[in-house]
């Protein structure tokens, strides 16, 4: 038999959250009653553009390998030249083209920790060694003297703690036989970019991607910038045809028109700024966030995250804090209350409303959002069509089996709900 190339020591490979789907079976749950506040994304999508169909008759083409329409894109958003950008599938994609570049047995990368587990896994399947950063900056060439790459994320996952970027430029020309790569999944909440800095360094890569602000993480598209010199070696190095036709001409389109994703972001932060003083309130250790989650620091957090889940109500545990994204303000009512917070007053108006195997999340005021997973290609398509002349933001879901009635019925109880400010019918 084959033997597969040594991982560094200590790999794991990536452990996916579960679903819905497992959620309600493990506490005998409707699926559709399952709230995901785990996974910072947006709650609703992003709406698709007019190139989404053009791009489709492109299906049966591979994909034009230089990427130029979006890497265009990408350059006039970051302000930076488009041979200073590289894509590849998602900030995963570039995370790992970055190991894969600079990364081997023999090598040591080091980390921060608590983040993102996907910096050490992508060291490891390169075979090099982990070591563990400090959080000061100032303390980390002589901790890490000799490390070929240096794993940053700024604003930080999951603590959503935010370094200067003139600080990260500066730790990257204390060591410059080391790279220093800052995933900024999390830029658009934070406003604050390493990207000016790297495009002047060969030792600095800033990675960004469009799941999160942009709401289009099934596309699974990211780009990264940094110098034409490193740039090029990462271009070298990618796959062919990372990002699929559809994916890129509906990324470049997003980037080329980034103010509804700016006001998603903006909407975002509100709401984690409203769910962060109620849990201050409330005399909960609730710190300052960056990113596009909540994070409540307790020694209790996997007991509270077992009890929320149970609930069905998700979000992410850590040892000694939870981990928030926020929803509509309705949802997120749930989770404070759940918690013994009094939810304060929100400025939008949003209901959730549960029903047999039917839920149904509205945001009255909000941008033709939609989605509906029902089961139904047609009742979908209805739904999402009357969501978006109406300018609600809709979540619709139904387990397999459910009656239209009572989803129509849903559907005008959160509309009630919503207009008259009573939030959240619950189970």
């Amino acid at each position: 038999m084959p033997l597969p190339r040594a991982t560094g020591p200590g790999f794991e490979p990536y452990g996916w959250a579960a679903q819905a789907e497992d959620v309600a079976a493990r506490h005998g749950l409707s699926p559709a009653h399952v709230l995901r506040f785990d996974s910072n994304l947006p709650p609703f999508p992003a709406a698709l553009p007019a190139e989404a169909r053009a791009a489709l008759s492109l299906r049966a083409d591979y994909p034009e390998g230089t990427y130029r329409e979006l890497r265009e894109a990408a350059a006039a958003y970051a302000g930076c030249e488009p041979d200073e950008v590289t894509v590849d599938a998602g900030a995963d994609g570039l995370i790992g083209l970055v190991a894969r570049t600079y990364l081997e047995h023999g090598r040591v990368a080091a980390v921060q920790q608590p983040t993102y587990p996907l910096y050490a896994i992508a060291s490891r399947i390169e075979g090099a060694e982990v070591a563990v950063a400090p959080a000061d900056l100032d303390a980390l060439p002589s901790a890490c003297a000799g490390a070929a790459v240096v794993w940053l994320c700024n604003p930080a996952n999951p603590t959503g703690r935010l370094l200067e970027p003139a600080a990260i430029a500066e730790l990257a020309d204390r060591m410059p036989q080391t790279v220093v790569c800052v995933d900024e999944a999390y830029f658009e909440f934070a406003d604050a970019t390493t990207a000016p800095f790297a495009q002047e360094r060969e030792n600095l890569v800033c990675v960004r991607t469009l799941s999160k602000a942009f709401a289009l993480a099934g596309l699974r598209v990211g780009y990264a910038v940094s110098s034409r010199t490193v740039a090029r070696e990462l271009t070298d190095r990618r796959a062919p045809g990372p990002i699929a036709n559809l994916a890129a001409a509906i990324g470049a389109a997003a980037l080329r028109d980034p103010a509804p994703a700016r006001a998603d972001a903006s909407l975002v932060c509100a709401e984690r700024d409203r769910l962060r003083e109620a849990f201050r309130a409330a005399g909960w250790d609730a710190p300052d966030s960056h990113a596009s989650f909540v994070v409540v620091r307790t020694a209790d957090a996997p007991g509270l995250a077992l009890e929320l889940e149970r609930r069905g109500l998700v979000v992410r545990g850590y040892a000694d804090l939870l981990r928030i994204s926020p929803r509509t303000s309705a949802e997120d009512d749930l989770v404070l209350t759940a918690l013994g917070v009094d939810p304060p007053p929100a400025a939008h108006h949003s209901s959730v409303v549960f029903a047999p195997a039917v839920r149904v999340s509205l945001a009255l005021d909000g941008r033709g959002r939609a989605t509906s997973r029902t089961g139904d290609n047609g009742r979908d398509a209805g739904l999402e069509a009357r969501a978006a002349a109406a300018g609600w933001d809709l979540e619709a879901v139904a387990d397999e089996g459910a009656e239209s009635a009572v989803l129509e019925a849903a559907l005008a109880e959160a509309e009630e709900r919503a207009r008259s400010g009573a939030g959240a019918a619950v189970p």
